[in-house]
């Protein structure tokens, strides 16, 4: 990406965003994070929230700061449990399966909301689970695998585990998750190629895994306009209380307009900036208590 001939120092870079009216100083700070009914006191290294929902309750297990607040979203129904997405390092896919047994419920189904890494190494801890995903999905999984991507992550974790393959049987609309209905719908082309979204109206929840992250750091690699589009409309869903983000804690809607505002300020930020490190310690002092900040050093390949 062409830059200005002379870089804007980091303070000129913040108070060009903030001139445009893209973020307030108040914003990058505050966040919308979801209130919870209950915070697990564990030795975990994760952390796990948990929100009750009328007829579901939300478990959310983060992975720490070391695996950029990856999650897990485990929905739990009167009789059985569905898993959203299964980590990227083994030790906190064991915390989270070992979250999910406390439960004393059946697993029902793990779900792969969309093929990055992070969220489908750890399936290796539900051998006996039904592991589904959408045709668009799998496909994107089976790109990566010819690519060499996940052999070359797992080689850098370390991780001699054999990567298992979901099933392309799900399908966008209406499903029924004992008793409870569940609207299945899917978006390309914004932080993934290919991301499935769970929404339980009834609940008021939304699992949007990596169309939202939550407080934390956003991949910078991605379509933002069309990103940004998708999560302008979320807004109009009605009866919204939980967001459960692919990265981060459980978010309020206001979650929405906090990560517009943050992808928005960070792309002008890199289109004003003459190079990654300018833009990273510019989004950074913009916003100090944003977690997984190992994603910031990725704004480097935008340039």
């Amino acid at each position: 990406m062409a830059g200005p001939t002379a870089p804007l120092s980091r303070r000129g870079l913040i108070r060009l965003a903030l001139g445009t009216g893209v973020v307030s100083a108040t914003f990058a700070t505050r966040g919308h994070v979801a209130r919870a009914d209950s915070h697990a006191a564990t030795p975990l290294s994760g952390l796990v929230t948990s929100h009750r929902l009328g007829p579901v309750t939300l478990h959310t297990y983060a992975a720490p700061e070391a695996s950029s607040w990856v999650t897990t979203q485990i929905i739990e129904t009167a009789n059985e449990i569905h898993v959203i997405d299964t980590q990227m390092v083994q030790a906190f896919a064991a915390e989270a399966r070992a979250l999910i047994d406390s439960l004393g419920k059946p697993i029902k189904r793990v779900y792969l909301s969309h093929a990055h890494h992070d969220h489908i190494f750890g399936i290796t801890q539900y051998p006996e689970a039904e592991f589904v995903t959408s045709a668009a999905v799998l496909g994107d999984v089976q790109g990566f695998i010819d690519a060499g991507t996940y052999a070359q992550r797992k080689a850098g974790l370390e991780d001699t585990s054999e990567l298992r393959l979901p099933e392309d049987g799900l399908a966008a609309g209406a499903a029924n998750w004992d008793g409870v209905n569940v609207m299945i719908s899917e978006v390309a082309d914004c932080e993934a190629s290919n991301t499935l979204l769970f929404h339980i109206p009834e609940a008021g929840l939304l699992v949007a895994q990596d169309l939202l992250y939550a407080n934390v750091h956003a991949f910078p690699v991605a379509n933002h306009p069309n990103w940004i589009a998708a999560l302008q409309d979320l807004r109009g869903m009605e009866g919204l209380r939980v967001i459960g983000a692919g990265h981060g804690l459980a978010a309020a809607p206001g979650a929405i307009d906090d990560a517009i505002a943050y992808l928005t300020f960070r792309e002008n930020v890199i289109a004003a900036s003459a190079g990654a490190e300018d833009a990273i310690a510019a989004i950074g002092a913009a916003y100090p208590s944003y977690g997984a900040k190992t994603l910031l050093s990725f704004v480097g390949m935008r340039f």
